[in-house]
């Protein structure tokens, strides 16, 4: 996406660079994580056990049918304290039925993540990308200072302050109340984007194709968060 068109004459590396953002970002959270569990374990450093000790009986019962989406370790700390409470015999108990919890495979254009730390990855991934969006008004701004644009300095940098500033507000409260004004920041922007783009005799197609596939995808991620968030596993 950009947040304002860059003249033919000025480098449009900066709009090439965030187009392959968008890509990597999208595959990097999309791919299925290669770690180990050893690694996973010790770069969250999260002891299981001590985690799972207060869960009630109901919540490691959930955990056991669904211990196909869960690290081993993760699975062999429930299973541990399920046998102390007596709810399962044995950890072969892990083969019955009742604990072999198939996914139907279904398209849906938001999946829902149920193992904390996949989830924990995939929301810092969205994060991250909305922080690079936030760079984009900014790098705009400097450019148009380089035309001697000081109003448009102005607005790309305040702008991009303000996005940052939401994004981050966002990250530590979670308040979904707050999507609300960066929605209505995101189509601020892309009409005012639009706006420039559509001048007689000097339309640049390109532009439009980058603002279109850049409002989308961040549309996209913005409403995947907030689902992320509205249904944030009970582990996390």
């Amino acid at each position: 996406m950009c947040f304002g068109i860059i003249k033919t004459k000025l480098p449009i590396i900066p709009e090439f660079t965030f187009y392959s953002l968008l890509i990597n970002s999208k595959t990097y959270f999309c791919k299925k994580n290669e770690m180990t569990n050893t690694d996973q374990e010790n770069r969250g450093g999260i002891d299981y056990s001590e985690k799972y000790k207060d869960y009630s009986d109901d919540e490691i019962f959930e955990i056991l049918r669904n211990h196909k989406e869960y690290q081993d370790s993760a699975v062999n700390s429930a299973v541990k304290i399920a046998l102390e409470r007596e709810l399962i015999h044995s950890d072969q108990d892990l083969m019955a039925p009742e604990f072999q919890n198939k996914r139907t495979f279904r398209f849906t254009l938001f999946p829902r993540i149920n193992s904390s730390f996949h989830y924990q990855r995939l929301v810092g991934s969205i994060f991250r990308y909305l922080f690079v969006v936030s760079l984009l008004p900014v790098v705009y701004g400097f450019l148009k200072y380089g035309e001697g644009e000081l109003d448009q300095t102005v607005w790309g940098v305040a702008l991009g302050v303000i996005w940052f500033g939401l994004c981050v507000w966002l990250k530590k409260t979670l308040r979904l109340a707050i999507l609300f004004p960066i929605f209505g920041l995101l189509a601020f922007l892309t009409f005012s984007s639009i706006q420039k783009i559509l001048v007689p005799e000097q339309i640049v197609f390109q532009d439009l194709l980058m603002v279109f596939a850049g409002t989308l995808v961040t549309t996209y991620l913005l409403l995947y968060l907030k689902n992320l968030i509205a249904n944030k596993p009970d582990n996390v």
